[in-house]
Order: structure tokens, then sequence, then C-alpha cells
């Protein structure tokens, strides 16, 4: 791979190399005024390592100017390296089917010089209906009648989060009776939708009902042709900054009571998710860090090994949510909102409070993140003692340690190493990484 492709990680050197790579950019045609990498994701394997490089995929949120015209506006782009001279045939199968125009750039571009191939949204290798998605015109006769704008006035799209070949989600603002209203949508390369339509249905009804449990937008239908769902703006503030604040044990409290309300009423589908599968998750985890960095083994695998004296399955299985953490919460004034439907499962009611306990430890911002991951178990251990389960816990957390040091492989971003080991660390300590005197003391 590309030497130039650790610099294309980082957003000041990107916007200049972007500049200085992409024709169009480099003509001056277009100028880059600022770059954000949203994304970044990396694939390790023995093959890819014997032929010289990684697999890596980035998204670039680009702030961009017409000279021209002095129209000044956004364009997302994704890059997919290659290593060796030529692209691989199937990347450019895919670039052939680009065609629709962003709103800067060229549909695609293929870069050999420095092995990298570059889509502009809304072109996505997998995610054909994209284009219409992101095209307010295109997009007003796939909406459902609620949603549809005011005669004479058109639909506002802006992307939120792209995850390339999988989904999309945006932010759309109509007018509707002289009114502004906000609503988001979410596009599926494939039929996941359905799935994700279900689930937020079943938390939506129990957030009617249930003034403790998730609160969640209200679901506004799905557009079948364009694989994407519709659901209405819930305002609120980041649950992460709440959970610092003098008060914030409150905040942990309906935390634990909304996720033992979603455990008890939530929606039951997706496969079951039982420690077999899990070490099999592990031990590909392990396998996969120790190829990109050999020096995190002798983290690894005391982790691996403690995981292969696999707890007996016991207790009932409930929804799991799968992506359990304060990053995907809002604290609305009032109640938790819950984002993100597209993971759930059926397992341990232990699987989402490791998940969360797991993400809070490993967070790199500012905050007694220690304090508050332990007073999120004794408040659930407390709200659900019929669930509440320490030896499955602590196994539950070790994995989903591991799984957070494998994240960081494949964010990729410069230092992941060092990220990595800390979670492993943690991994190995378990829940002795929660000591109770440090909950008695911060009670």
């Amino acid at each position: 791979m590309t030497p130039l492709a650790p610099l294309l990680l980082d957003d000041e050197r990107a916007a200049s190399l972007l500049s200085g790579l992409v024709p169009g950019y480099r003509e001056g045609v277009w100028q880059i005024l600022s770059c954000r990498v949203a994304q970044t994701r990396r694939r390790v394997s023995r093959r890819l390592l014997n032929e010289g490089g990684l697999s890596l995929g980035v998204v670039w949120q680009l702030r961009v100017r017409d000279p021209d015209s002095g129209r000044v506006g956004e364009q997302w782009l994704y890059g997919r390296f290659f290593s060796g001279e030529q692209a691989p045939e199937s990347f450019l199968d895919e670039a052939a089917s680009a065609c629709a125009m962003p709103r800067f750039g060229r549909p695609v571009e293929v870069l050999p010089e420095i092995g990298l191939v570059l889509w502009a949204l809304p072109n996505d290798p997998r995610i054909r209906q994209l284009s219409a998605f992101l095209d307010p015109a295109a997009l007003a006769r796939h909406l459902p009648p609620e949603l549809a704008p005011d005669a004479g006035t058109a639909v506002e799209a802006s992307i939120v989060r792209h995850e390339p070949e999988e989904h999309c989600t945006a932010r759309f603002d109509v007018r509707r009776d002289g009114q502004r209203q906000t609503f988001f949508g979410k596009c599926y390369a494939d039929d996941r939708w359905r799935d994700a339509r279900d689930a937020l249905d079943t938390l939506w009804r129990q957030s009617v009902a249930d003034a403790r449990a998730f609160e969640v937008g209200r679901p506004m239908g799905a557009s079948p042709h364009l694989g994407a769902l519709w659901q209405m703006a819930v305002s609120g503030v980041p649950l992460a900054d709440e959970l610092l604040l003098p008060d914030g044990r409150w905040r942990v409290e309906a935390l634990a009571a909304a996720l033992v309300r979603l455990q008890d009423a939530g929606p039951l589908q997706g496969a079951a998710d039982g420690p077999g599968e899990a070490l099999e998750l592990a031990a590909k985890w392990r396998k996969k860090l120790v190829l990109a960095a050999p020096e995190l083994a002798d983290a690894a695998d005391p982790v691996v090994s403690l995981l292969g004296r696999t707890p007996q399955q016991r207790g009932r299985q409930v929804p799991v949510h799968g992506d359990f953490h304060v990053d995907q919460m809002l604290w609305t004034g009032e109640r938790i909102a819950l984002f993100d439907y597209d993971n759930f499962v059926i397992g341990s009611p232990m699987r989402d409070l490791a998940d969360c306990i797991s993400q809070m430890l490993c967070r790199d911002d500012d905050g007694d993140w220690t304090t508050v991951a332990w007073r999120l178990m004794d408040a659930y251990r407390r709200q659900a003692p019929q669930d509440f389960d320490e030896e499955a816990l602590d196994w539950t957390l070790r994995l989903m340690l591991l799984r957070k040091a494998y994240s960081f492989l494949v964010r990729n971003r410069e230092g992941w190493q060092a990220r990595a080991e800390r979670a492993l660390l943690l991994a190995l300590a378990g829940m002795t990484a929660l000591p109770p005197v440090l909950g008695r003391m911060a009670a």
C-alpha cells in the first residue's frame, strides 16, 4: 500500500493531499476548504500481508468551493486503497457502474499511482439506490405522505454517517404546512432494513407505553425500493456529557432502568448469541490482532485462554441491542433516547451491560468513566437482581474488551496499537477493573 495512506488519515494532511492528487481539485476546478476523516475500516489477512499491504477503506467529509460561482458545499468521498500497480478487477467493475453526478467532482476516480479508487457520494459500490436517497428531487416520490414537503418546496438532505457498502444515514428538512420539520432516514445495501424496521416499531410501542423505557423517534415507515427507513427526530444532548455531571448518577439509574425494560419487552429477533459463537469470534479477533501487530500476542493470548473456560449458559435469553454504548444515546431532559436498530440478537442479559461498560473503560476523553461504569453495574444489579450474574458479566466483559481491541485495529487510527493493548489489559483484569471500593467511595 502507498506510503501516503497513513497521511490521508489525518484531517489537515488529507485536505492537502487530496487537493494535489485528485483531478479537478488538482486543476483548480474545485477547492477543498476543509476535510474530516469520518470513517476508516481496515481488513487484515495473511494473504494481504504477503502481498505487501492491508485493505483500507476511508470516508472523507469535505467542504468544497467552486471558484467560478463561489458556491460552497459538502462532498463526501469513499476511498479504497489497493496494493500493486493495478486496481483489482472487482474494484474496476464497481467503479464502472458509478454514474450519479456528485455535487462536486466526478463520480469515480482511479488513482493507480497511489493505489486508490475514489467514489464521490452518492456513488457507492454496493448501495446503488443511494443516489435517489440523497437526491431531494428523486426522494420526494419515495417519502410517505406524512413527510412529503409543501408544494413548491424542496427536501434538504445532509449526510450524518456513511458506512460504505453497508448503510448511510441522513438528516432531512422539509417545509410542511409552512413549518420546518426534521426527520432522519437510513438507507441499506441489503435487506437489513426489514429487521431494523421491526425493531424500531417494537421499541416505539414500548416507549409510548412505559415512561422509563428508552425513547425513540417516531417511526414513519419504510421505502422498500430504496431499502430505507424514516424516523422523526429526537431532541436532546449527548448522554455521555450528562453522565459526568455532579448529578450524573441519576442518569445512570435511568440508563439501567431503560436497559432492564429493553430486556423485558424489546425486539425478540436476530440469531441466538451463545458462548460457542463468541469463542469463534474471539479466536478470529485474536488472530487478526496478532497478524497486524505480533507484539500484541502477549496481551491477547491470556485473554483468549480465560475465555476458553466458557461459563455454562444459564439464565434467560433476552433481546440484545448489539452495539450498546452511550454515544448511541441522547438525554432529552426526561428520558434517554436510543438509536441504531441494526444489530439485535438474542442472548445473555449481561451482553449489553458488558458492552456499555467496556466502551466506558476504553474512552480517552476526560472524565471518571471507571466510576460511571461501576455505577451502571451497581444500578443494574439492584434493579434486576434476578438477571445479574457476576461470573457471566466477568466473562462477557472480557469478550467485549477483546472486541474493543479488535475495533481499534479495524478503525486504524494513529496510536491504535496502544489503545488495543490497553483494552486487552483491561480484558485480562475483567471485573477487577471495577473495584467495588471505588464505587462505594464515589456513591
